[in-house]
């Protein structure tokens, strides 16, 4: 088999990338290597040799190489109902902010704090914020009732129809470009 080494954001394997994958891996030998990095620094994985190819927000191809529009994936910031009322039942602002647990991927992922920076002019050390190398752990973590997150919709489609998720901020959110 052929390794393919491919770097992605934890959210697009948690969602879609291994079905899109599915007739390649099913069709030829090919064997995946998955490198976990947050999107916006994906591209260095390529700049440095380490994968054949990348998912990530940069809009500008690498020396060499192509440059392919995958699609948006939007991010909403979402609570489970008991959170939203135990933190934010006199509306969701700065002061409110500055008290409820919310959740970041690591500590190059500043998705999060761009977020509270452009809405309510907070900046990290504000508020307390858990991280979480996880997609999937981050669905769980809001939850539970453990904290808010910005989450791919994609993703928390299910828990949104039936109500363990709540979009605690319908008018705004995040839109990468993939």
């Amino acid at each position: 088999p052929t390794t393919v080494s491919l770097a992605t954001n934890a959210d697009s394997l948690a969602t879609w990338l291994l079905p899109a994958l599915q007739p390649v891996l099913k069709q030829y030998p090919v064997e995946l290597n998955l490198l976990v990095v947050n999107e916006a620094h994906s591209h260095k994985k390529i700049k440095d040799g380490e994968v054949f190819g990348a998912i990530g927000i940069e809009d500008k191809a690498q020396t060499g190489c192509h440059l392919h529009e995958l699609g948006k994936m939007k991010y909403v910031l979402v609570a489970s109902p008991e959170f939203n009322q135990q933190y934010f039942a006199r509306g969701i602002n700065s002061e409110s902010l500055t008290q409820a647990p919310g959740a970041a991927f690591d500590l190059k992922d500043d998705m999060h704090s761009n977020f509270l920076r452009q809405h309510f002019s907070l900046s990290p050390g504000d508020y307390p914020c858990h991280t979480v190398r996880s997609s999937e752990a981050f669905v769980d973590l809001a939850k539970r009732g453990l904290a808010y997150c910005l989450i791919a919709e994609l993703q928390i489609e299910k828990e949104l129809a039936a109500g363990s998720l709540i979009n605690i901020l319908p008018d705004k959110y995040v839109e990468h470009t993939l």
